[in-house]
C-alpha cells in the first residue's frame, strides 16, 4: 500500500478519540442521543464523529414529512459534529499528511481507512461502550460525505452495526435514494 501509517495505531487513536467525543456529547446533550457515526470524506483526508438527538430528529421529521429517512440516516442532518476535538484533529492532521506521500497507493490507503474506522465502531459495539453509557440501543454509522462510494458498501457497514431491522430499513432508504 506504500502508506507510513501504521493502522493498528490509527484504530487504536480513532477509538479513543471515539471514546471521548462520545462522553462529551453525552455530558453536553444527555440520553437524548440517538445516533452516533464517524464520517470520513471521499479524499480520505478527515474523521469527524457526528450525533442525532431524538429531539433533533423529531423535530426536523415533523418539519419535513417528505425526508424522514433522510433525517435519520444521513449524517449531515444531524444534530451536531464534535467532541474529541484535540484528538480527531491529530487523526486528520496524520491522514492529511499522509495523502501528501507520493507512493501512496490511494484506493488500498481510503479502503484502509474506512474499515478501520468501521471496525472500531464494531469493536465499540460489542463491548455495549454506547449502552452502558445511554442504556439503549442506539443507531451507529460510518458515513462518507458527498461521495460516490457504492451503495452496497454503505449498506454493509450500516449492517455490520445496527440490529437486522435497522440494517434492512437502510438498504431500503438506500435503494430508494441512490
Amino acid at each position: 500500500m506504500n502508506t507510513t501509517i501504521n493502522f493498528e495505531e490509527l484504530k487504536n487513536e480513532i477509538e479513543i478519540a471515539t471514546r471521548i467525543a462520545f462522553k462529551e456529547n453525552v455530558e453536553r446533550y444527555g440520553k437524548d442521543i440517538c445516533a452516533f457515526s464517524l464520517v470520513s470524506d471521499d479524499g480520505a483526508m478527515t474523521v469527524v464523529p457526528y450525533i442525532n438527538t431524538t429531539s433533533h430528529l423529531v423535530k426536523m421529521q415533523s418539519e419535513n414529512p417528505e425526508n424522514i429517512e433522510s433525517y435519520e440516516f444521513e449524517s449531515a442532518e444531524w444534530f451536531t459534529s464534535g467532541g474529541a476535538n484535540t484528538e480527531f484533529n491529530a487523526i486528520c492532521k496524520t491522514l492529511c499528511d499522509e495523502i501528501d506521500n507520493d507512493d501512496l497507493d490511494f484506493e488500498a490507503f481510503r479502503n484502509s481507512l474506512f474499515e478501520t474506522c468501521t471496525q472500531v465502531l464494531e469493536q465499540l459495539l460489542k463491548e455495549n461502550f454506547f449502552h452502558k453509557i445511554l442504556s439503549k440501543d442506539i443507531l451507529l454509522m460510518f458515513s462518507i460525505s458527498d461521495t460516490s462510494e457504492s451503495k452496497e458498501n454503505l449498506v454493509q457497514w450500516t449492517k455490520r452495526l445496527n440490529t437486522i431491522n435497522e440494517g434492512k430499513r437502510f438498504e431500503y432508504y438506500m435503494n430508494d435514494n441512490y
